[in-house]
Order: structure tokens, then sequence, then C-alpha cells
């Protein structure tokens, strides 16, 4: 049985017997007619060494922030300050209308009601406008805030994972990686990480490997080779017991 570059995903399971439990993570799906069984050993016992190479380390920080605020500033700068002026000029609408409906009233062209209807539905449109403005204002420091908070977390994983139990270590691997992929022997070879720590690992690879064509993952291999496997199926683990 060979399906090329296949991936399955894989669940926990805690199956017990003779007074001891035996975990390992299992394919719904049936290749050959049969699921695919990987102790929980087996991978869990490369989580720390996995979590050493997408690490980031401290002394690439400064970099990698300068170079994530430049590229954010470069990317979204154009877009906000055109939508904030689009913003401010239906503002400058607004103003006018709301003069414009104050003429009429003194005129007696309209009712007071009316005059308080539309000046209501005036002042929401104004309401929402400026809300859209503060926050497109405030838009470029949510995201670089965002981003240090997670880089501060990719310096620690190591750390943090060695002092976490069980359940806060299971938390820990959710919030960074959406995948672990692991071969048939159960070997991590690759992952596929959760936003933004893809992108913190690819800056810091584009960093500390600025002449390889090679970013995130492939940087990281645990010895495992790409084509070693090439025709095998490749499950991956989400790290999540039953």
């Amino acid at each position: 049985m060979k399906v090329e570059d296949k991936l399955l995903k894989m669940f926990g399971s805690t199956p017990s017997g003779r007074s001891r439990s035996y975990p390992y993570y299992i394919t719904h799906a049936k290749p050959e007619g049969k699921k695919i069984h990987i102790s929980c050993e087996v991978v869990d016992e490369q989580v720390p060494r996995w979590l050493d190479l997408i690490t980031v380390e401290p002394m690439l920080v400064p970099a990698i922030r300068n170079l994530y605020t430049l590229q954010l500033k470069n990317s979204a700068e154009t877009d906000r300050v055109n939508s904030i002026a689009e913003f401010k000029h239906q503002l400058s609408r607004l103003k006018d209308e709301e003069a414009r409906l104050g003429r009429l009233l003194i005129s007696d062209k309209i009712s007071e009601e009316t005059y308080d209807l539309l000046r209501r539905e005036w002042q929401e449109k104004q309401r929402n406008i400026e809300i859209n403005i503060a926050d497109l204002e405030r838009d470029a420091g949510i995201h670089l805030d965002d981003l240090e908070l997670a880089l501060v977390l990719m310096t620690q994983l190591s750390n943090l994972y060695s002092r976490f139990v069980e359940k806060e270590r299971t938390t820990l691997l959710q919030i960074l990686a959406k995948k672990i992929i692991v071969d048939l022997q159960g070997e991590i070879v690759d992952q596929e990480l959760n936003s933004p720590f893809a992108y913190l690992r690819s800056l810091a690879d584009e960093i500390q490997f600025p002449n390889s064509n090679a970013r995130g993952s492939d940087q990281i291999r645990l010895g495992a080779q790409r084509n070693r496997q090439k025709s095998a199926i490749f499950c991956f683990v989400v790290i999540r017991r039953a």
C-alpha cells in the first residue's frame, strides 16, 4: 500500500488493561483495511527536541522585531491611510447634511419630529464612522502587540514545556501548532504552525539563513529526510488525549 503525500489525522486514545494504560495515537481511516497505531511515547518523547528547534533564540528578537514592524507598516499603511481618508470624507458629508437639516427646520420645510428622526440617523452614522476611524488608527498597534506576545512565547517554548504539567503542555502545543506531522514510525518530520507563529518562525529563518531557499520547517527537520519515504503515508497529530 502506497498513498503518495497522503495526510491522515490521528487521535489520542488511552485503553487500559492489566492495571495499566496504553496510550497511543490512532487514525480513523483504514489504509489497507486497518487503522494505524503509533505509541504516544514514541511521539511525545520527541516533542522537547522539536520545541528546541522551533524556539526563537533571544539574540534574534531585536532583528525579528525590526523586520516585522517594517513589513507590517509597509503592507498596511497605504490601505489604512486611504480608508481613514475615505471615512473622514464621509464625516465631512455628514456635517454638510446636518447643516442642511437645520436649514430645512428653520424654514419650516420639515417638522421637528422629522428633524429629530433624521438627526438621530445622522448621529448613528457619525458614531459608526468615528468607531471605524478609531479602529483603523489603532489596528497597527494591536497587530504589533500580538506579534510581540507571540515572539516572547516563542523564546520560552522549551522552558515552559519542561515546567508545565501534562494538561498545560497540551494547551501549549494546541496554541502553537495546527499539525505535527509524523511518519509511519512516529518520527516527527514536519509541522504546520498556527498564526502568527509560522510567520515569526519564517522571519527567524530568514535572518539565520539569508542565503538559503529553505524556510520554516525545512530548516528544523529532526534528522528525517523529506524524500526518504516519498510514497509513504504521513500522519498529523493533534496532541490531545481521549
